[in-house]
């Protein structure tokens, strides 16, 4: 029971997501209605109206959940720290004005001028740009991420999003200021960026988890603490009988040179990008298996963090049936020396489940 209690009180990573997704599509909302003046500029220059503290106050929201966000993947630090920029550059955009409506800064508080030798506004573009780049990258992660589960859907809509902002933002200033002269203009292209990102941000917070429980009538054959990834053909020691369907449980990280990642491996599925690989099409260092050490395309087969699988019937009569794990990687010697384990403390190491579902023929 007090496990349970002292579960509730946390707040979990969806639900972050949902909240910072629903302050930065509100917020651009709330300045321009409550802002008393009858035509904003930009976002940014509600700093000056009556909805001071809305802008403010918002941006201080977000950048303080933003600096508690560890991101959803425990093997992926770079989302953790690219939340933790992304929390300094809101902080200082709220901070750090722009000019006022008459082009002057006088009316910033002292302080603020006195750091930024009077010109606040130099620190504040600087950050309100790396802000939406930060931005930019976290959903580019989703769709990643996305698309490492298999969830094509999800990841083309984190895309979208991402080049909305990326690439619309751009289009929509040139058409509303270089073509119709609009007052405004900054300030719709600012609001389609950070609507496209809160709508990203809480899409992600509302999908719902999928079970990760093991199928009903499985019994476990085998747990593998550790799976070393720099061995082309890891050995699991369990013989392949045909008429089984096994069920593979993959959790904890594991490193390609520099980069940490989990049993999903890392980067987009583009063909360009994995074409060398050892399973074509399928991202880097992610977890998958193979028969009898054979670089036959049917009895190669992806894992990830889990997946059911059964030998081809085609294969009857094979006679080397051992099951072998590996990492995605290019199938050279070279490609394998670098990849590395972890320990506990980096997340490490990658730990793999077999289970053995009922017989097909049953």
């Amino acid at each position: 029971m007090q496990t349970q209690e002292i579960s509730m009180r946390v707040i979990n990573y969806k639900r972050m997501r949902k909240v910072i997704g629903l302050i930065v599509f509100l917020m651009p909302i709330a300045v321009w209605l409550l802002s008393g003046h009858p035509g904003l500029s930009s976002i940014s220059i509600s700093y000056w109206t009556h909805s001071q503290d809305i802008f403010v106050g918002s941006l201080f929201a977000v950048g303080f959940f933003l600096m508690a966000y560890n991101g959803a993947d425990r093997c992926e630090r770079l989302e953790k720290w690219l939340s933790r920029a992304a929390c300094v550059f809101a902080i200082f955009t709220a901070l750090f004005p722009t000019r006022d409506f008459n082009d002057q800064i006088d009316d910033a508080p002292t302080w603020i001028l006195y750091i930024s030798y009077n010109k606040p506004y130099i620190i504040h573009y600087t950050a309100a740009i790396s802000l939406f780049i930060c931005l930019f990258l976290m959903l580019l992660f989703f769709s990643f991420r996305a698309s490492r589960k298999g969830k094509t859907g999800r990841s083309m809509t984190y895309l979208g999003f991402s080049l909305g902002m990326i690439i619309g933002m751009p289009v929509l200033y040139y058409i509303l200021d270089k073509r119709l002269g609009w007052y405004d203009s900054l300030f719709y292209v600012e609001w389609l960026g950070l609507g496209l990102f809160g709508a990203g941000w809480f899409i992600a917070g509302a999908y719902k988890t999928e079970d990760q429980r093991v199928p009903a009538g499985a019994t476990k054959l085998k747990t593998i603490p550790n799976v070393n990834p720099s061995k082309r053909d890891f050995s699991t020691g369990i013989e392949v009988e045909l008429d089984v369907e096994y069920f593979f449980l993959a959790e904890g990280c594991w490193k390609d040179w520099y980069i940490r990642c989990g049993a999903n491996g890392w980067g987009p599925k583009w063909k360009a990008f994995t074409c060398k690989n050892r399973i074509k099409g399928q991202p880097f260092f992610m977890l998958c298996g193979n028969v009898g050490k054979s670089n036959d395309e049917d009895l190669m087969f992806c894992i990830g963090d889990k997946n059911r699988w059964s030998i081809p019937e085609k294969f009857k009569q094979l006679e080397d049936r051992e099951l072998y794990l590996f990492a995605n990687d290019w199938p050279t010697d070279s490609a394998y020396e670098n990849n590395k384990e972890l320990e506990p403390y980096q997340g490490g190491p990658l730990k793999v489940t077999i289970y053995q579902l009922k017989s097909n023929e049953g």
